[in-house]
C-alpha cells in the first residue's frame, strides 16, 4: 500500500485501503493503526490539525474518513457540475473511450 500523496484522490485511497485490509486479513480493531502508519506525513499533519485537540488514535476509522473527506473531497457544487459537462468537448486525439470515461467522471455531481 503506497502512501497518500498530495495530488491523490482521497476516495480512491480510502477504497484502496479498504481492499488492503481484506488482503491483508486486518482485523477491525487494527484499522486505525493501519491507516495511520501508512497515510503520509502531510495527510496526518492535517488530520491532527482537523481533530485537535483529540489525537488520531483515538478516532475510529469512520471518523478520520469523514474528517478528512470534509476536507480533501468536499462535494461539489451543483451549479459549477452542470455548467461544466455540456462544455467538455471531445480533445483532439483523444480516443472515444477515453471521452466517454471523462464525461461518465464530470456527470457523477451534475444529479441530471
Amino acid at each position: 500500500m503506497t502512501k497518500l500523496g498530495a495530488n491523490d484522490d482521497w476516495n480512491a485511497y480510502v477504497e484502496r485501503i479498504g481492499q488492503y485490509f481484506i488482503a491483508n486479513e486486518i482485523k477491525e480493531d487494527k484499522q486505525v493503526a493501519v491507516m495511520l502508519s501508512l497515510m503520509g506525513n502531510k495527510t496526518y499533519g492535517l488530520l491532527r490539525n482537523l481533530a485537535a485537540p483529540a489525537k488520531p488514535s483515538s478516532l475510529s476509522f469512520k471518523t478520520i474518513v469523514e474528517t478528512l473527506q470534509i476536507y480533501l473531497s468536499p462535494k461539489p457544487l451543483l451549479i459549477a457540475e452542470r455548467f461544466r459537462f455540456p462544455k467538455r468537448n471531445q480533445l483532439e486525439g483523444e480516443n472515444i473511450g477515453t471521452y466517454l470515461a471523462e464525461l461518465k467522471k464530470l456527470s457523477l455531481y451534475c444529479e441530471f
